[in-house]
């Protein structure tokens, strides 16, 4: 093992291209239209036209190009437009060219709920956001007017006829998300938990929206339980639905289906444990065709995360659980969500996750950091996980088909390889600088479509294609000298190892934030302020080719600032600890910072092993305990990096390193010094040392139990076993002799789900640790 050292870091340098990338050779990505009014999806129907759907709820026809400027159907007047709020979910029926059904997914505006159709409905009443449900309805366009025109009469509720029968919305975000049709005609929607998280957790039961629905009759009270609706089966909240397209009723198939019920939210429910499932798809080439067999196919989820992991999940039957508002990522639990009434059983975890530290992937059972050879691709992060579309045309070339494109509301759409077993083993940068929400595939020319919004001023409908033989943007590489300082404030800037892939000239402007420009490649500037006072400039880099094709980032520079200085820590003088057991880490730090007092803090802990890394686990406080958990002692190296990133409220942050080694214990010496004064009369014939026992297991990986491999009788030796998942859990704890205890510790092994279990045995004064892998 290489003994790491710590450091203290503040970047005096930043390159900013490492936060940038172009897309892969002959890739374009470019904005189509701008003509939008909060734009946040986009379909196609199998003519190649377009429908643009805006939050506020109109969707606009686009032929060959061309908004129509007249909404092909509006329901303004009935959505309500606030926040997260809106129409956010579209879907065409499969027969849409010729039934023209067209399926709605949206938040209604109470008043309109309550009183449309009676005397006391006004329309014109402006309402703040108030409590109220969510809707999926379905409408005809009208196949005469070549399905520019909706009959208005064709309206059909199939989720919430009513106040009380609707999909409860409770807070100003997570609500409705995505309507998507499974491969046997079902029609599938997400929906979010409608919660208000916060750490700690306070008494959310005595919210005035909670308490307000409840009045109202959105909730019953025993659903007044904020994020754990999500766990709750018989709530629409933090789920997967599936129903019938037809009816708005469950399916007989589905996993908790009440055939007295059909409509109750358990009858309707497909997966549950989920956050905000804002987009997913359906995989090409999975599920039945037939209702009756509970396979829609086999569905990618984008689940929006709290505070600490975003995720890519995958549904691959009816009843599963992805573990929120405990589980978050592959590894991480929300202690304060932890309560024992609503902790699940056998959670699905993400095949990937990012946000802070690691991206991570879990490939045939184990996780692996991203830029491993397990997992392949550019270190990235995010904060919105919005789920995408695979590409099923032969438009990009054979080495980019079939891959999976994914988006993170923070700025990027990237594109991930799967292997066999759905596992992501490369992650594909194809686009940053953008705000996608939804995706869609031009069924004609095979381009990827997107829509990327931001307030208050992107409103674009965007798309991806292969062209080799157009001409692509500038690649921006950009560095300054420094982010932050007290003013006067020199700072060089230097971008002229940007590159055209053409070849040719680029042209570079620079606006400084400061009201100067310059249009050299590698300028300076000296920020001056008359007074002392806190101050952010953004800075703006635009570099054009030589036919007008452009590409811009910015940064920010803070001035009159400067980070967060970490004095000392509780682990300074920690480099190793044995390991022959946990070790228990209690973590606290001195900090000071000259302009700020209310810093946040983040401690990340992660195991590095060998060429690749496992997220172990972080917390947002200044202080608190962690667990160095023991490495097996092999040939491979080991060591834990313990960081702590502490950050004033401008952004301007200072972070913290520390490599932890785990010291094995050292083999006894196989040829020690022999006694100075042996025994003048030793035993002839002295009893030899007992053999020591050899353990291993098999098979290894499983599908559902394990044998023991020894050199020697094992099943009558007494022992402790303590068999675990991936995050510590007990499964079975049991002590007596082996013969008598592996039936039972096979049986909970294989009631568990797929993943990596650690199976620890005690006998004598050894202890073995197994590493198992089910598959």
């Amino acid at each position: 093992m290489t003994r790491k050292t710590q450091y203290l870091f503040f970047a005096f340098f930043f390159c900013i291209s490492s936060l940038c990338f172009a897309q892969p050779p002959g890739f374009i990505d470019e904005k189509i239209s701008d003509n939008w009014t909060i734009p946040v999806g986009l379909t196609f129907d199998k003519l190649g036209r377009m429908y643009v759907w805006e939050k506020a709820g109109k969707i606009y026809m686009v032929e060959k190009g061309v908004k129509n400027p007249v909404p092909v159907l509006d329901i303004s007047e009935e959505v309500l437009n606030f926040n997260d709020h809106g129409l956010n979910g579209v879907v065409l029926d499969p027969d849409f060219l010729n039934n023209g059904h067209i399926y709605l997914l949206y938040t209604a505006r109470r008043h309109h709920v309550l009183y449309y159709g009676t005397p006391q409905y006004n329309p014109g009443i402006e309402e703040n956001f108030k409590t109220s449900i969510g809707r999926v309805t379905r409408y005809t366009l009208k196949k005469d007017d070549d399905f520019k025109s909706t009959d208005y009469n064709s309206r059909k509720v199939l989720i919430g006829e009513s106040i009380s029968t609707g999909i409860p919305i409770l807070t100003d975000n997570h609500g409705v998300g995505s309507l998507v049709f499974g491969k046997d005609g079902t029609l599938l929607v997400s929906v979010g938990d409608a919660s208000i998280t916060s750490e700690p957790p306070s008494d959310d039961s005595k919210s005035p929206w909670f308490l307000e629905a409840i009045e109202v009759g959105i909730i019953t009270p025993e659903l007044n339980v904020n994020a754990f609706k999500s766990q709750i089966i018989n709530s629409f909240n933090g789920k997967l639905l599936r129903i019938n397209p037809v009816t708005g009723d469950g399916l007989a198939s589905n996993p908790f289906y009440e055939a007295a019920n059909p409509r109750a939210a358990k009858s309707r429910v497909w997966a549950y444990g989920l956050r905000n499932p804002f987009r997913f798809v359906v995989q090409p080439n999975t599920g039945s065709t037939n209702p009756a067999d509970g396979n829609p196919g086999t569905l990618f989820v984008g689940d929006v995360g709290w505070d600490h992991r975003e995720e890519i999940n995958i549904v691959t039957k009816g009843g599963q659980n992805f573990g929120w508002p405990m589980y978050e990522g592959i590894s991480y639990i929300n202690q304060s969500y932890s309560d024992s009434a609503y902790r699940p059983v056998n959670p699905v975890m993400p095949i990937v996750e990012w946000r802070g530290p690691l991206a991570q992937s879990t490939v045939n059972g184990e996780t692996y950091g991203v830029g491993s050879l397990q997992f392949k691709g550019n270190p990235f992060t995010g904060i919105a996980s919005i789920g995408g579309i695979f590409d099923t045309s032969d438009a990009f070339p054979e080495n980019y088909r079939n891959l999976y494109f994914q988006g993170d509301y923070q700025g990027w759409v990237k594109a991930f390889r799967l292997n066999g077993n759905n596992n992501a083993v490369e992650v594909i940068d194809f686009t940053d600088g953008v705000f996608p929400t939804c995706f869609a595939q031009n069924p004609l020319d095979g381009s990827i479509y997107y829509v990327s919004y931001d307030y208050p001023d992107k409103n674009e409908v965007r798309r991806i294609y292969f062209d080799p033989q157009a001409n692509l943007r500038p690649i921006v590489v950009a560095e300054m000298s420094t982010n932050y300082g007290k003013t006067p404030l020199f700072v060089k800037f230097k971008a002229s190892d940007s590159k055209d892939p053409e070849g040719g000239p680029l042209k570079f402007h620079w606006d400084f934030g400061d009201g100067i420009t310059s249009d050299e490649p590698d300028p300076y500037n000296v920020y001056i302020h008359t007074d002392d006072q806190i101050k952010e400039a953004t800075v703006t880099l635009t570099v054009t080719d030589n036919v007008g094709k452009s590409d811009t980032k910015t940064f920010v520079v803070y001035l009159n600032n400067t980070p967060p200085k970490i004095l000392k820590t509780s682990i300074d003088s920690l480099d190793s600890f044995s390991n022959v057991a946990d070790y228990k880490v209690k973590l606290s730090a001195s900090v000071v910072d000259y302009e700020h007092t209310d810093l946040s803090y983040q401690w990340i802990v992660v195991l590095h092993h060998d060429q690749h890394t496992h997220f172990v686990t972080s917390f947002k406080k200044p202080e608190g305990e962690v667990v160095l958990g023991r490495v097996p002692c092999d040939n491979q190296e080991y060591y834990y990096r313990i960081s702590l990133v502490v950050t004033d409220p401008t952004g301007l942050s200072g972070t913290f390193n520390k490599g932890v080694i785990p010291i094995c214990p050292k083999d006894p010496d196989p040829d020690p010094d022999p006694d100075p004064d042996p025994d003048p009369d030793p035993d002839p014939d002295p009893d030899p040392d007992p053999e020591e026992i050899i353990l291993g297991v098999y098979p290894n990986p499983t599908p559902n139990t394990i044998s023991l491999l020894a050199n020697k009788d094992f099943e009558n030796q007494f022992v402790k076993i303590n068999l675990v998942d991936s995050r510590g859990q007990s499964i079975s704890k049991k002590e007596g002799y082996w013969v008598n205890l592996k039936e039972d510790m096979n049986k909970a092994l294989s009631s568990q789900s797929i993943g990596i279990y650690f199976l620890t045995i005690n006998y004598g004064d050894k202890t073995r640790v197994f590493r198992i892998y089910k598959e």
